[in-house]
This record gives C-alpha cells, structure tokens and sequence, in this order.
C-alpha cells in the first residue's frame, strides 16, 4: 500500500489516503483505519437513517397504543385555544387536547389545510400570530399534500412528514459523519437529539427544518452544490431561522476563497424567503409583521430572566446550564475547526444569547430552540480534528500515516 496526500472533502487540511496495489490487502492498514473502513462498509450512512426512521415509528407507535390510534395526540390542540380546538373539531370531529394551549402542531394543521393562503380569513387569521407562522409554509405545505389533502389525511400528513425527516436527518449526519472520517452511526445524534424527540411529540417543524440543514452541509461537503442549495432553501423556508446555515455556509465557502458560490449559497435561500414574504403579505393585509416576533430581544435579558424560574425547577436548571456552557464550548471548537460543519451552524450561538425569556423558561423549549447546534457540537466533539490539525485517531488516517 502507499499513500498519497490530498485534500479532505471540506478543503480543510492534508491528509493522507491509502491505495492499493498489487499484493497488498487491508492489513497494511492501521487497526483504527480498518475498523472505521469496515464499520462504514456494513453500516452505511442510508442503513444508519432507516434505523432512525424505525426507532422513531416504535416510539410513535407506543404513543399511538395508549391514545386509541387518534393522531391528533401529535397535532397537539389546547384545552384553553377554543378557536383552534374549535377550527380542528369542525373538520376532524373529536380530537385529543393537550393541556393549556397545546403546542406547534396546530397552528401547523391549519396552516396545512390552506399552504397557499388563498383563504386567509378562513384559515390563516385564526393563528395567534398569522405573518410569523405562515412565513414557515414547506413543512405545512408537505404535509398537507401541497392542498390536496383533506384534514384527516393531513393529521397523518405531518406525522409521516416527521418522521421521514427524522431518518433523513440522520442520514445526513451520518453522510457528513463519514466525510469527516468518522463513523455513520454519530448520525443517531439526531434522532437522540432531545429538541427534536420533543418536536416529534408536538408536530413542530423543527425536524425537516433541522434534517434539511444537515443533508445539504452533507451534500455540500460532497461537491453536490445545487441539491445542496435547495435543501438550504427548503430549511429556510420551513424556520426562517436556518438562513443562519446559510449564511454560515457562505461565509466558510467565502473564507476559502470561492466568492462566486459563497454567494449563490447566501442568496438562494434568502431570496426564496423574501418572495415568500413578499406573497404572504399581498394575501395578509397585516403590516411588516415584525410585531409578532416575540423570541428575540436584547442580549442575554432572556437568560437571566429565566434563571429565577430554573431554581425552583432542577431540571430546568441543569440542561438550561448545560446550554450555555455547550454555547461556550462550541464557539472554542469553532475556533479550532474552521470547517463547514462548525462554521455552518454557527450563528445559532449569537442567536441563542437574544433568544427571551419565553423561550429560555422551560428546558423543553430552549432544547427545540438549539436543536442543530446541539447535534452540530455532537459531530465536532465526536468526528471533528484535533487542535493541532491532525485527524483524530477515531477519525481513522492521521496526516502521519
């Protein structure tokens, strides 16, 4: 066997690659290097992503068991939303109601039933805050079979909708797991992730937004830019949030040198967003909309707000800590890394700090809220380099091989 050096698949640092010739066999290899080559082999990223499908159907399906198969559990309607609770009872009859005002997935389900907003004052005005939810149409749009579908098939819809995402999303992280050199199975650290085992539970977007981020850094990092692309415009386009990925992609891609596909990558997504925008207030005479944005305020003000209600709760406490220090952690591995997969996620450090206090109150929102960056520093700590440039032996070939 010799070696030759090369680029990694991010650009990122010479590593050695191993070829063979006549007479030589997988023995020449380091043990590390075979045991990640074989693991690979036999557990590609695609096997990786339909056990997280299969893991995610049983959990589903437990839940189903003890609520009489009614799907409407994971479209969480709210005993004190009687417009909503009234809306979904018109059309479904009777469903399933979450304490208080239950949670994402309704606003989700009549967003589902008019994705185009052709009748607002049916639909679309009944939401607590319209311009904000309707600006996360693809999510909605998907599961109501972009308008086809009929209430009872789109309660199903978004179930389904979750749950091929969940498998796609680990695809996509065990796809950028073994670009990094390391093995597909840290892909299970997005079905694992507890921001998104809690918006399966409630119907929210997070997971498509969150699998779409990742399969098109996955994509990307494998040269494939166009799909790579249009799954960033797709994530932004279901949370408005992920032009973050965008932009951290951008702005990597920038770093390199590559201006001309730095700026497909920031454009695209947001252009597509704006004219999503722009639609949705020719069909809701609303105003700019920015009124109803209540997660964002001034820096850290949320934080220190929800600090007084974390101490009665020790839950709420230990993972609302674990956060911030994970916050700190990952801006020192960015630093180190400087690769795709750090600097994409990025701005959801900057992001969490502004986040207020609704949103750092309760461990089950703040885990939704950081969901990517959570699975994001997962991959750095797990697959990523070493501070001194060299690939981590987990990783498999160093530069010294």
């Amino acid at each position: 066997m010799e070696h030759r050096q090369g680029l990694d698949p991010q650009g990122r640092q010479p590593r050695a690659v191993a070829t063979f010739g006549p007479g030589h066999a997988e023995a020449d290899l380091p043990p590390v290097a075979v045991m990640r080559d074989r693991t690979t082999a036999r557990w590609p990223p695609l096997a990786v992503g339909i056990t997280a499908f299969a893991l995610a159907c049983l959990f589903v399906v437990s839940q189903l068991s003890e609520v009489g198969w009614d799907a409407t559990h994971f479209s969480a309607f709210g005993e004190e939303a009687p417009e909503i609770r009234a809306y979904a009872e018109e059309r479904l009859g009777s469903v399933i109601l979450r304490p208080q005002l239950g949670h994402d997935g309704r606003f989700f389900f009549v967003q589902a039933n008019d994705p185009w907003i052709l009748d607002p004052e049916e639909n679309a005005y009944i939401l607590d805050r319209p311009l904000y939810r309707s600006q996360r149409m693809f999510y909605p749009a998907v599961a109501g079979g972009f308008g086809i579908f009929d209430p009872e098939a789109i309660v199903w819809g978004m179930l389904i909708t979750n749950l091929v995402a969940m498998g796609l999303g680990a695809w996509a992280v065990a796809r950028i797991a073994t670009t990094m050199g390391g093995s597909p199975w840290w892909g299970l650290a997005f079905l694992f992730n507890l921001g998104f085992i809690s918006e399966l539970d409630v119907g929210g977007a997070g997971i498509v937004s969150g699998a779409a981020a990742f399969a098109a850094v996955a994509l990307l990092m494998n040269g494939r830019r166009w799909a790579g692309v249009a799954l960033l415009t797709l994530a932004a386009l279901t949370r408005e949030v992920m032009l973050i990925v965008a932009a951290g992609v951008a702005l990597y891609t920038w770093r390199k040198g590559d201006k001309r596909d730095a700026l497909i990558y920031a454009l695209v997504p947001l252009s597509a967003v704006a004219l999503w925008a722009v639609y949705l207030r020719m069909r809701i005479s609303l105003g700019p909309g920015l009124v109803e944005v209540e997660e964002v305020g001034l820096p850290f003000v949320g934080l220190v707000q929800a600090f007084e209600s974390w101490v009665g709760d020790p839950i709420d406490l230990v993972v609302g800590v674990a956060v911030v220090f994970m916050l700190v952690l990952y801006l020192r591995r960015a630093r180190l890394h400087k690769d795709m997969i750090s600097w994409g996620f990025l701005g959801f450090v900057p992001l969490t700090v502004l986040l207020t206090e609704q949103v750092w109150h309760s461990y089950f929102d703040i885990t939704r809220a950081v969901a990517p960056l959570l699975t994001a520093f997962v991959l750095l700590v797990a697959v990523g380099e070493d501070p001194s440039g060299e690939v981590s032996s987990e990783s498999g070939l160093s530069e010294r091989a």
